[in-house]
């Protein structure tokens, strides 16, 4: 009988401590948990589900296999990147961070004086502060609204700096040279050619030289080493390169701060007999937060911050397509690797990265829509592919990233909008010429002093400002007149009336009847062709709206009325006609219930479901739900809610004012 006791006793023991066991492994599991979000700009809910199902990104795929999704993602209006981040870092929209457009002014000031909503402080601490605030220790690359500013950003913070000067195609003329020290064996005679670089805020050109070498030893002239230096010694400041290999030089700034380029040699001209063409990207550099140290070892590891990408040079012929992607891969690269090199040796519970190359793609080229000029079949398709190049460079961010997750790291990936295609450039601020409310010079440039309103375009979004007195630095709209000039704005912009291009459309809808001829598709045809030439003048400015009558944008940065543009209007600057082609084929800003610009949303983690699709979340509920996961007091501005869909049954989660 004893004996029995005995064992049930040992038994009783052996079990209390396998539950302390696991209940300490719970909790240690839930006091280690860890968050990284990348927002991929522009990042499309419909295109990333169509590349999804044909097999274009997989690792977007494996993510969402073992995680979960949103069918239907929101964001927030104005559908922009600044005030869309704005939501995405602290669950609150532009009435509480103040951040209503990418552009707005700012009461107080001349009425032409415009702020950037990527450098404007957010209002409200955003996750990077609240959290590091309440003991966790956060970081963020190249995160839109974190600005490395005292005070004002994680514990590591790294964002894109200065562009202090622009790309260039330079033309290399050398001779040879006795002038160099150091310099390794050279077959031929070494020559040196040399250009220089207009730095922003220094007095005296930087020169460049370049050392040419060869270094085949076969009796003929064929130059294909060069060397790039700022002192004519060959040390290990300076960049060798091969051929039309690249390469990239650092430059010292004021202040310890490190800026430089890449370059790659153009042509073939191996006895540099005649000048040698030489591509530079712009001089770059970053802005870095940190503890002592931590600049100069982000420095060391990745150099300076490249390039984003280079339009212009593209448009110039100055670089091909192929080099264009390299450029933007590198910048993109750099973050990413950057930011998982910060993980790795520092270990945040809340990593943030961004990256742009979606939204740039889909702005430049999104032609989808036959009313685009020069739409056709054959160059949307082309357009189209490098659409999808930037969606599978997402993929390969996703596939570096799930590398590196531990057994305690939630993902979430995420983006601020989509994107609709553009078909016409709007001008509100010729609406407000026209109705008398701005003035112009004999030159015909906008007399600020002498106008009753402004508009700030941004995307499909402006913002109409009223020179009121007493609250712009030199108004002119007496307080009792204020109603009546933005009723008078508002009539003005409410009647503005124009015609789609019909032709364009029938065009491209004969198109479509001979390539597939059959009786369903003549009567698709002839009802299509009877709604486009029915369809009446449409309203291009969608919605005339005051701004105290809007509760996501009742704050003072915004303008007295806010316009937003229908599907296939950006809004431009021009004060000459009302309508014009569009300035980019791809545009966001506008009404966040339009399917084209719904974000995405998805999210991997041990406490997640796996393969399970959400009906629907919002942007403004990111911030609340990482709240939640890292166990931290929800802040009482936060809108959003906690998005409980994500956790399975296993989760347990305390903490939090939920």
């Amino acid at each position: 009988m004893k004996r029995s006791l005995y064992v049930r006793l040992v038994i009783l023991i052996f079990c209390f401590f396998s539950f302390m066991n696991d209940v300490e492994a719970m909790e240690n599991h839930e006091a280690n948990r860890k968050v990284i979000l990348i927002s991929f700009d522009g990042m499309k809910n419909d295109y990333t589900n169509q590349y999804v199902q044909e097999n274009k990104l997989p690792h977007i795929q494996q993510l969402l296999e073992n995680g979960v999704t949103a069918k239907n993602p929101m964001t927030i209006t104005p559908s922009l990147t600044a005030p869309s981040h704005a939501a995405i870092a602290t669950g609150a929209t532009p009435k509480e961070t103040g951040i209503v457009s990418n552009h707005f002014h700012e009461p107080s000031t001349a009425l032409e004086k415009e702020k950037s909503g990527f450098r404007a402080e957010i209002e409200v601490p955003p996750l990077w502060v609240e959290a590091r605030k309440q003991g966790k220790t956060t970081a963020t690359v190249a995160f839109p609204g974190a600005n490395p500013k005292e005070g004002k950003q994680g514990d590591y913070s790294i964002y894109f700096g200065k562009t202090w000067s622009p790309s260039r195609l330079e033309t290399l003329t050398f001779h040879t040279t006795t002038a160099w020290s150091q310099t390794p064996t050279s077959f031929s005679a070494i020559k040196e050619a040399k250009f220089s670089i207009n730095m922003k805020k220094e007095k005296n050109r930087r020169i460049i030289y370049v050392l040419a070498l060869d270094s085949t030893n076969d009796q003929q002239q064929n130059y294909d080493t060069f060397v790039f230096s700022e002192d004519r010694k060959v040390d290990n400041t300076d960049f060798i390169v091969k051929g039309n290999e690249w390469g990239s030089l650092s430059l010292d700034l004021k202040d310890q701060q490190s800026a430089g380029f890449w370059f790659k040699m153009k042509g073939n001209n191996e006895d540099l007999s005649q000048p040698v063409k030489l591509y530079r990207t712009a001089v770059t550099s970053s802005l870095i937060s940190g503890p002592k140290g931590f600049a100069e070892e982000i420095d060391k590891q990745f150099g300076f911050y490249p390039v984003q990408d280079d339009d212009r040079a593209l448009d110039k012929g100055w670089i091909t397509r192929k080099e264009y992607e390299e450029i933007s891969t590198r910048s993109v690269m750099w973050v990413t690797n950057v930011s998982l090199y910060i993980k790795q040796h520092y270990n945040p519970d809340l990593l943030m990265f961004y990256a742009p190359q979606i939204d740039h793609e889909q702005h430049k080229y999104l032609l989808i829509d036959p009313r685009q000029p020069d739409y056709s079949d054959e160059k949307s398709k082309q357009y189209m592919r490098y659409i999808e190049w930037s969606y599978q460079l997402a993929d390969e961010i996703v596939g570096k990233t799930l590398q590196t997750l531990q057994d305690d790291d939630a993902l979430f990936v995420v983006s601020d909008h989509g994107m609709e295609p553009a078909h016409s450039t709007l001008s509100p601020n010729k609406v407000l010429l026209d109705a008398g409310l701005l003035t112009v010079d004999e030159k015909n440039n906008i007399n600020y002093d002498k106008s009753k309103a402004y508009a700030i375009p941004s995307g499909s979004v402006a913002h109409v400002y009223i020179n009121l007195k007493h609250r712009e630095k030199g108004g002119i709209v007496p307080p009792d007149e204020y109603e009546q000039v933005r009723d008078q704005i508002m009539q003005a912009f409410n009647e503005v009336e124009v015609t789609y291009n019909k032709g364009a459309m029938i065009q491209q809808d004969t198109k479509k009847l001979k390539a597939n001829f059959s009786l369903t598709t003549v009567q698709h045809y002839v009802k299509d062709i009877w709604s486009h030439l029915m369809e009446p003048r449409v309203h291009p400015y969608e919605s005339v709206l005051k701004n105290d009558n809007i509760n996501l944008l009742e704050h003072q940065n915004a303008g007295d009325v806010v316009l937003i543009g229908a599907p296939g209007y950006v809004m431009g600057s021009d004060i000459e006609k009302n309508v014009t082609p569009p300035i980019q084929l791809g545009t966001h800003g506008g009404d966040a219930t339009r399917s084209m610009l719904r974000p995405v949303f998805m999210a991997t983690g041990q406490d997640f479901y796996k393969d399970k699709k959400l009906n629907a979340t919002s942007n403004l509920d990111i911030a609340p739900t990482i709240y939640h996961i890292l166990e931290l007091d929800i802040p009482p501005f936060v809108e959003g809610e906690i998005i409980t869909g994500l956790f399975n049954e296993k989760t347990t989660l305390n903490k939090g004012n939920d």
